[in-house]
């Protein structure tokens, strides 16, 4: 297909990139997911639990049921924005979500919970990681770790909420907070989800802000097209895939059973008040988004693969501090070498990918990925809870995702990158 130069005149008249206008997009997005969704499941979790004395196993299960569903999602989720775009499964995803926290605020028994809960997570997933991660992928190639970097850097920011919804919550009760979580999803999320646009190539882009002129020989006009990538089909057959799902998934094993336990460990096993436990928590996101923020200045320059597993090996060693923590010093330890190790993770996790596998069928690989990439994120609360129910504490639930860290580092290391024969055609 050759891209027509004066399509989209108000996109192309921006001094400013508009690449940059995504990202803006994508931190928007990220931030409000992970404040209202992934980050306030623990404090949710307590006063649930206070109110209806159900078990820590019964509560986890609503966020591992809603991290399957996301799983199972996945690469149906991933088709869809490879046909469609970015702003149509965005737009349908954020209503989704709007509706989830109107259901919640209305909960009287778990069933009804487990229900609500999986619609926001179904609303989350549309529109969230995939989809906007699915744009930045074509946005950007040779500033990609950056751009990913500095949208995942609203992931991490989200975190900073953890303070004052706790103050929420304690004015408002569980139920405002949720009703009033869908009325900000719906006023900030749908205007955002409006502006974002798949690929720049329809726009008179190239990936990095390059302008297509109409000036143009044919060869120059139609670059984009040599850009290999490799079939969804093909990228299911290798190693490659299997192996960064794999260490993936291992990976969040321990961040969401982190992010689902964290307070209740430190309220209940260390004695450690709500409103301390969310100051670490914040003293981990603010090094967790120095280091989104800051990994563009080498993930695009340096080995993904071996910074990966750095990290990885970070995550052991932090969470072995967890597991043997008896003051809040170790606790800042933990969340200082956490936050630095998911903060650098994160980004490069998602850009490997596309510079493994290309721009092609980007959205679709990583929604099947998430099939196995969810399964860590369910069986995290799961495992956590269990043992905190048959122990007592949650100490040995940290220590169990330290293991789950280090074999992440392994698989990692064994993801060696594949070759990519086909050309991409992106049109959205």
């Amino acid at each position: 297909m050759i891209v027509n130069g004066k399509s989209d005149k108000n996109i192309r008249k921006n001094r400013i990139f508009y690449g940059w206008y995504i990202v803006a997009g994508a931190w928007i997005i990220q931030c409000l997911n992970g404040g209202l969704f992934f980050n306030a499941f623990q404090l949710y979790f307590v006063h649930l639990r206070s109110e209806f004395s159900w078990s820590r196993s019964q509560v986890a299960l609503a966020f591992s049921l809603s991290r399957a569903e996301s799983g199972l999602l996945g690469p149906i989720q991933g088709w869809a924005v490879d046909k469609f775009g970015t702003r149509v499964i965005l737009v349908i995803g954020t209503i989704i979500y709007a509706v989830g926290f109107f259901l919640l605020s209305r909960v009287q028994t778990l069933i009804q919970f487990y229900l609500s809960y999986i619609v926001i997570s179904l609303g989350a997933s549309l529109g969230g990681f995939i989809t906007v991660n699915s744009a930045l992928a074509n946005w950007f190639n040779k500033k990609r770790a950056k751009a990913m970097g500095f949208a995942a850097t609203g992931w991490g920011v989200s975190g900073l909420a953890v303070t004052p919804l706790v103050i929420i919550l304690d004015l408002i009760g569980w139920r405002g907070t949720a009703f009033w979580s869908g009325v900000l999803v719906l006023v900030v999320a749908i205007p955002v989800s409006l502006m974002m646009r798949h690929a720049p190539e329809p726009h008179g882009y190239l990936p990095d802000g390059q302008i297509i002129e109409d000036n143009d020989d044919a060869e120059d006009k139609n670059a984009f097209l040599d850009e290999p990538y490799m079939s969804t089909r093909e990228a299911l057959k290798g190693g490659a895939f299997w192996f960064l799902s794999l260490g993936h998934a291992s990976a969040l094993v321990a961040v969401a059973g982190v992010n689902a336990l964290f307070i209740p460990h430190l309220t209940e096993n260390l004695s450690i008040s709500a409103v301390t436990g969310a100051s670490i928590f914040t003293l981990l996101t603010v090094v967790m988004v120095f280091a989104q923020g800051s990994i563009g200045v080498f993930g695009d320059r340096l080995n993904k693969r071996v910074l990966i597993v750095i990290c990885m090996m970070g995550h052991t060693i932090a969470l072995l501090f967890l597991t043997f923590a008896k003051s809040a010093g170790m606790v800042v330890v933990f969340a200082v070498l956490h936050g630095l190790s998911w903060g650098f993770r994160g980004p490069l996790m998602t850009s490997i990918r596309a510079d493994y596998f290309g721009r092609g069928s980007f959205a679709t690989i990583m929604g099947w990925s998430s099939l196995i990439i969810q399964i860590g994120t369910t069986t995290g609360p799961l495992i956590g809870a269990g043992i905190g129910d048959a122990v007592g504490t949650y100490s040995p639930a940290f220590g169990v995702f330290a293991g789950f860290t280090l074999l992440g580092a392994f698989f990692f290391a064994a993801a060696k990158p594949p070759k990519l024969t086909q050309n991409v055609s992106i049109s959205q």
